[in-house]
């Protein structure tokens, strides 16, 4: 007997990123950030409770270096689109569990690039640079993978997950001897169902 799921969701979301960069030859430093998301899923299927996800996400990443005297931070904040695939278990009619799989596409929109380091003179220096834009350090596109594990308990959401780029984020110009750069992101969050 076929069951009636709801056919569009709606919701907001907030949390906790933990994100870094992958880098060939260094090793960055996770930064903690924060993301905040409005939230569509559309059922797919009248039989089978599998949905498409989809929404807008403001999330700030980045990540931190740290060599002897020099220390580096980098800020970056995106605009996101995630596109995702939900399975729904429902336990009792009270809690749902999903996985979720799926890409994202992110476009920088802001942030600083901070260097600190000691000079001839031994003196701090501090130099700051846009993160994105012509004089940026990063590409402003990005698009990768997410996976995420959600739990709904009547209209309330938790979700544990992890994305990562696909595509090499730095830009020309601020690259030393063809250093790639690629994000990753751990993401905790909560929120409401409408």
């Amino acid at each position: 007997m076929a069951q009636n799921y709801e056919k569009n969701l709606y919701g907001v979301r907030a949390g906790l990123n933990v994100s870094n960069m992958s880098m060939q030859g260094l090793s960055a430093n996770s930064k903690a950030g924060f993301h905040i998301a409005g939230v569509y899923q559309r059922l797919l299927a009248e039989s089978l409770p599998v949905y498409l996800e989809t929404g807008l996400q403001f999330s700030q990443k980045g990540c931190k270096l740290e060599y002897d005297y020099d220390k580096t931070i980098l800020n970056a904040w995106y605009l996101e689109i995630p596109l995702m695939v939900n399975y729904k278990f429902s336990i009792k009619d009270i809690v749902t569990v999903y996985p979720s799989v799926g890409f994202f596409y992110a476009y920088g929109i802001g942030g600083k690039y901070t260097e600190e380091y000691m000079d001839m003179d031994d003196k701090m220096v501090s130099d700051k640079y846009n993160t994105f834009g012509k004089e940026g350090v990063l590409k402003h596109s990005d698009l990768g993978m997410r996976f995420s594990a959600t739990v709904d308990w009547r209209r309330y959401s938790f979700s544990l997950g992890y994305e990562f780029g696909f595509i090499d984020v730095m830009n020309e110009a601020f690259s030393e001897d063809g250093l790639k750069v690629k994000t990753g992101n751990f993401f905790l969050s909560l929120g409401y169902n409408f």
